[in-house]
């Protein structure tokens, strides 16, 4: 979801342009380090492929899954998708300079850290259906804790770090952008025939309550499990930093940045199973 940089005066501008290649190599590896993201890329890489690719995800026969399990490696590439981030995240960042060095700085405390840690590990743990199935139900405990308890308190404060983000919004609008573009792969080729784009944009918006429900229970019972382990104390910390002008605007540089990744993979995603099924149908 993001953007990049420029500069001025002739001599400057040609020893910037010349220098640019490094300078932004250098800036992506100090991002990549700091927020994890080769083993955030990893796991979102599984993610894709693992609830796309399941057996019953498309209709498919034995054969054809292998061939779709194949299509799926070679797009969830973790490489491919990291660089793809990392790009669209440093062109987004390069008109703010100030935001991106606050984001580093703070994520290379012993509480940042800590805190990418704990979000890439639970995010990991996740991939396992009885982990999951385990953090949904945490996630009713502290929804049917009485108010005053710790279970309630924890919550409240889970939902205090998705709101000052405004999560719940961004990844709704996530959700249907990648399903709009999944089934515009599809009709790209061929295999949803009857219907127009308006038809499939019309489908996508009636998901709208399933994709928003999905979304509010996962990010609640995920970040129940992530945050864990950090006290009160430090989980404030944490939603004052995200809270602040700098953590807002690189929140949203990253959400641009998975935008413009995820949609791209959506689509050829789509493009993928419609050429495997080769049929007249949705």
């Amino acid at each position: 979801m993001v953007a990049k940089a420029r500069r001025a005066c002739i001599i400057v501008l040609v020893c910037a342009t010349a220098l640019l290649p490094f300078l932004r190599t250098a800036h992506a590896n100090d991002l990549s380090e700091a927020f994890l993201l080769p083993e955030l890329f990893e796991v979102m890489a599984a993610e894709g492929r693992t609830a796309i690719g399941e057996e019953g995800a498309a209709p498919l026969s034995s054969r054809e899954l292998d061939i779709w399990r194949t299509e799926l490696a070679g797009i969830y590439d973790t490489d491919q998708m990291l660089a793809a981030f990392v790009d669209a995240l440093e062109q987004a960042l390069e008109p703010m300079p100030d935001v991106r060095d606050d984001a580093i700085r703070f994520a290379t405390t012993e509480l940042g850290q800590r805190i990418m840690r704990l979000e890439v590990s639970a995010r990991a743990a996740l991939l396992d259906d009885e982990v999951d199935e385990m953090a949904r139900l945490a996630l009713l405990d502290a929804r049917a804790s009485l108010q005053d308890t710790d279970g309630a308190h924890r919550l409240a404060m889970i939902r205090d770090r998705i709101a000052v983000n405004d999560l719940i919004e961004l990844n709704v609008s996530l959700g249907m952008n990648t399903s709009y573009a999944y089934y515009r792969g599809m009709l790209a080729e061929g295999a949803s025939a009857g219907y127009s784009a308006e038809d499939l944009l019309n489908l996508v918006q009636a998901m709208q309550p399933d994709i928003r429900r999905d979304v509010v229970d996962w990010i609640e019972s995920y970040f129940l499990m992530a945050y864990q382990p950090l006290s009160d104390a430090e989980l404030q910390d944490y939603i004052d930093y995200s809270a602040s002008p700098q953590g807002v605007a690189f929140n949203r540089a990253m959400f641009q940045a998975f935008d413009a990744v995820f949609v791209g993979l959506s689509g050829r995603v789509g493009r993928a199973l419609g050429r495997i099924l080769g049929s007249d149908t949705l």
